[in-house]
């Protein structure tokens, strides 16, 4: 089997389609403080050269947002059991929130 490694690039453009996802689901959850974090780390995200400080202190930001006191958003990275059978809000968002974490870490150097 090969194993393909991803590039900063690609995880980069992952990263800000996931952060695109997961901030209308925060703001469904009067979230606003947070979806503006995201959003600002996103644009400088966006502008940043890969590799750059600018492009590690978004990340920081991204993974503080999760990990940090000030938004605690790793609350919604906690699986909720559904015993209805049906995608529920609660899923959406733990897998969205899961996403984001998960590339911000891994980007993280």
């Amino acid at each position: 089997m090969t194993v393909m490694k991803r590039n900063r690039g690609d995880s980069k453009t992952d990263l800000l389609k996931a952060i695109d996802e997961f901030t209308p689901l925060l703001a469904d959850q009067k979230e606003q403080e947070a979806v503006e974090a995201l959003n600002v780390a996103a644009g400088v995200l966006k502008d940043s050269e890969p590799g750059s400080e600018h492009e590690q202190t978004a990340v920081a930001t991204i993974i503080d947002a999760f990990e940090g006191e000030e938004h605690e958003l790793i609350a919604y990275c906690h699986k909720r059991e559904n015993a209805g059978g049906e995608w529920t809000i609660a899923e959406q968002l733990y897998n969205a929130s899961s996403r984001v974490l998960s590339l911000a870490r891994r980007m993280k150097k």
